[in-house]
């Protein structure tokens, strides 16, 4: 692995901007998260970090630069860059000045526990980066434990996703398994699983929601596949009454996960109990200024 004291600075730049692509994130095993509000997050989640990577001149916000020294007294290695260096790393149109390097973390299917949180997500190829984090970001937002990605189409790590999700993925259980893998596990578990689909009989609000659940969401143009349709125990349809021929991934999975919310009927059991003092942190983060 490379590192400013390992090879010279030119080159370890180069290697975090290979963090941009796949093959890069997995053969280290790391992924990359650039803006305040990511760092923080992942912070917040407890993700193993890497290197904080900081242009002291570009990050003006002082609210955030405690930040960072607090977790650089923690223990966090931290590595200044000038704000030409940091401008090189970025993926984002205004470079905030902050962005970390962190450990994929990843969940074993056999350590995922189907009863953990209101319900869990599984995907199988969802090709735009913006529904995806959309779909984790509204996931998170409802209480769901994690993720099980079907096959090894999709990247969660892609720093679009990531950005996307709003940080939101970072304290999801993430799981990756084959569709068969992924059958054996909910059969073990007796979780009912809910696919969507504009062909189904039932509406959404008719079939049972009741824990354990996986909620299932197909590929944007093609929807589930046959072994994803042959996993669920119950198809579901979101009603559409105009000439649309279906909704968007993203918003059809913020349909069914706030659906499995409230048909739970216990809505305080599963609202994080920091969750107002996380609203006046992010309404501080917004009057600041920050990323």
């Amino acid at each position: 692995m490379k590192t400013p004291e390992a090879s010279c600075r030119r080159e370890w730049l180069e290697w975090i901007r290979n963090l941009e692509r796949r093959p890069e994130r997995e053969r280290s095993g790391l992924q990359f998260v650039e803006g305040v509000r990511g760092v923080l997050h992942a912070r917040d989640a407890g993700i193993e970090f890497h290197t904080i990577v900081l242009s002291e001149v570009l990050l003006t916000n002082s609210f955030a630069a405690k930040r960072v020294r607090q977790m650089k007294r923690a223990g966090v290695r931290v590595e200044r860059v000038t704000p030409e260096e940091f401008r090189g790393i970025s993926v984002t149109e205004r470079a905030s000045g902050v962005a970390a390097v962190l450990k994929q973390h990843w969940t074993p299917l056999r350590e995922a526990d189907p009863r953990r949180g209101l319900c869990w997500v599984a995907v199988g190829l969802v090709r735009s980066q913006g529904n995806l984090g959309t779909m984790i970001r509204t996931a998170e937002a409802v209480g769901a434990a994690g993720f099980v990605f079907l096959g090894r189409e999709t990247d969660p790590f892609d720093p679009a996703v990531v950005r996307a999700s709003m940080g939101g993925i970072f304290p999801l259980q993430l799981v990756r398994a084959t569709i068969s893998e992924f059958a054996a596990w909910t059969r073990a578990n007796r979780c009912r699983v809910v696919g969507t689909s504009p062909a189904a009989t039932a509406s959404y609000t008719e079939v049972p929601l009741e824990a354990p659940i996986v909620v299932m969401f197909g590929e944007e143009r093609a929807g589930l596949t046959d072994d994803e349709r042959a996993a669920c125990t119950h198809i579901a349809r979101i009603p559409i009454v105009g000439r649309a021929d279906s909704l968007n991934v993203g918003v059809a999975a913020g349909v069914i996960l706030y659906e499995v919310l409230r048909r739970r009927g216990t809505l305080p059991a599963f609202e994080r109990p920091d969750v107002r003092s996380l609203a006046g942190e992010v309404e501080r983060d917004r009057r600041a200024g920050l990323p």
